[in-house]
């Protein structure tokens, strides 16, 4: 008896400077968004991948997010984000692709996510839309989270009157490119 078990495929990718990544959320007073520097993505990074018909399994298929790299637009709400992530002890948000799934000719692809924030991680199941562009391809999507999911709590200002959403969303276009 044979097995067929799929072959293990590598390439090295690269995120565009054409890509945006924003956490977005609101306060009971007003919304706000803080915005990745996607010129740090300047490094490429090898990922790795099984494939079936209609499946990718990958392993290795990860952002590291610098905290310090957000910038919220106001240097005190830079700090409540630093605070709330606890940037000190956990620096980074990681964002893991474990699997995507679609037909061949559908743009849209179903994702499996596991992102950890503050040392916590938790797996998402999340549509993406992939377009093929002239210098690769855009992933776009929108994951709403709820932050208490990563034991993190919201801050609140001038006595609890201000406070913050537990629910933010992730929005990423996110330009891949694969390199030689």
């Amino acid at each position: 008896m044979i097995f067929l078990v799929p072959e293990e495929k590598s390439l090295t990718v690269a995120v565009t400077p054409n890509s945006s990544l924003i956490i977005r959320g609101e306060s009971n007073i007003n919304r706000f968004q803080c915005s990745y520097d996607v010129s740090q993505f300047s490094d490429s990074f090898e990922i790795s991948f099984t494939a079936d018909k209609t499946k990718l399994q990958f392993s290795n298929a990860q952002l590291n997010l610098k905290n310090v790299f957000f910038n919220c637009g106001h240097k005190a709400i830079n700090k409540d984000f630093h605070k709330l992530l606890k940037t000190h002890e956990y620096p980074s948000i990681k964002l893991e692709l474990l699997s995507a799934e679609g037909a061949p000719e559908s743009s849209i692809l179903n994702t499996k996510l596991n992102i950890t924030i503050s040392g916590v991680s938790k797996v998402y199941e999340l549509p993406v839309e992939v377009d093929n562009t002239p210098k690769g391809v855009m992933v776009c999507g929108k994951l709403p989270i709820d932050i208490n999911d990563f034991n993190l709590t919201p801050p609140k200002k001038l006595l609890g009157m201000i406070k913050v959403s537990n629910v933010i969303d992730i929005e990423f276009n996110l330009g891949v490119r694969t390199l030689p």
